[in-house]
């Protein structure tokens, strides 16, 4: 797979299926569960595939809002891709494992189908998680379509998996993943089917991209270098960035990021 070096103006957005073109795009728009903002639907000049970015926010597993994913995917859109902004449900809404995961992979699965159905071939689709939300996509990464379960639209296993500045073992993450797993569910030996290390063996070939700023604070560096090496135990292409003096936030930034994303997609492809 290649980056597609296209200039893109953003002149479709979806929201929930409904399309705006031509102009500016509009005010702030956030996403919600089940309706996903798609950018860059133009992207396409012809009927070659073209790259589907699907981003994920974090919030420590209590909240997900995604609208700070915004700039990124507007960054990444305008640079060929069509770019996918979803969210799910938390501790905050009463849900917990695996209702996040499940809403993150039919959120996938409906902007692959948003795609779809606007005339775009869909190229290799990536799925790309922030913090909490780099954990859960993980998981959803190298599962396949487990997690598609009752969505609206047909199930998608992605093609590559990019992580920010992710938690990826709950067990080492301890108190904080309880809401996770919820009050009925804190002790970490049961945690496993969600705990993305002990999924590596699963995929092999799924290629990875992952990313941390070396002073985050929030989420130890720690996390991915550990991931990182499990992953290539299993035998996934991996690729790992540090962000020297990068904190927690500084791996959604589009000025930092969004050429590592698009220099993995040229180097590397998405397809093991």
């Amino acid at each position: 797979m290649r980056w597609r070096a296209i200039a893109v103006v953003l002149a479709i957005l979806v929201v929930g299926g409904c399309a705006s073109t031509g102009g500016p795009e509009p005010g702030p728009t956030t996403p919600t569960v089940g309706n996903p903002v798609v950018l860059g639907l133009n992207a396409a000049e012809d009927n070659s595939p073209v790259p589907v970015v699907v981003l994920v926010p974090g919030g420590s597993w209590t909240s997900s809002d995604a609208t700070g994913l915004l700039p990124l995917g507007r960054w990444l859109a305008d640079r060929g891709a069509v770019v996918g902004v979803i969210t799910y449900r938390t501790a905050a809404d009463h849900a917990f494992f695996p209702v996040p995961a499940q809403d993150i992979a039919c959120g996938l699965a409906q902007v692959v189908a948003t795609v779809r159905a606007a005339g775009v071939s869909v190229g290799d689709v990536i799925l790309v998680g922030h913090s909490a939300g780099a954990q859960l996509s993980a998981l959803v990464a190298l599962t396949g379509t487990r997690y598609a379960t009752g969505c609206d639209a047909a199930p998608v296993a992605p093609d590559g998996f990019v992580g920010l500045s992710g938690p990826y073992d709950v067990v080492v993450a301890g108190k904080p993943a309880d809401a996770l797993f919820g009050p009925d569910d804190t002790d970490p030996s049961t945690w496993a089917v969600g705990n993305p290390m002990a999924q590596v063996a699963l995929r092999p070939n799924l290629p990875v991209l992952l990313v941390h700023g070396l002073a985050d604070e929030t989420v130890p560096v720690s996390f991915t270098r550990q991931f990182a090496a499990a992953l290539q135990d299993a035998g996934h292409p991996t690729q790992v960035q540090y962000l020297n003096g990068g904190d927690h936030m500084s791996t959604i930034d589009p000025d930092k990021v969004g050429p590592l994303i698009s220099a993995w997609f040229r180097r590397e492809g998405a397809t093991g």
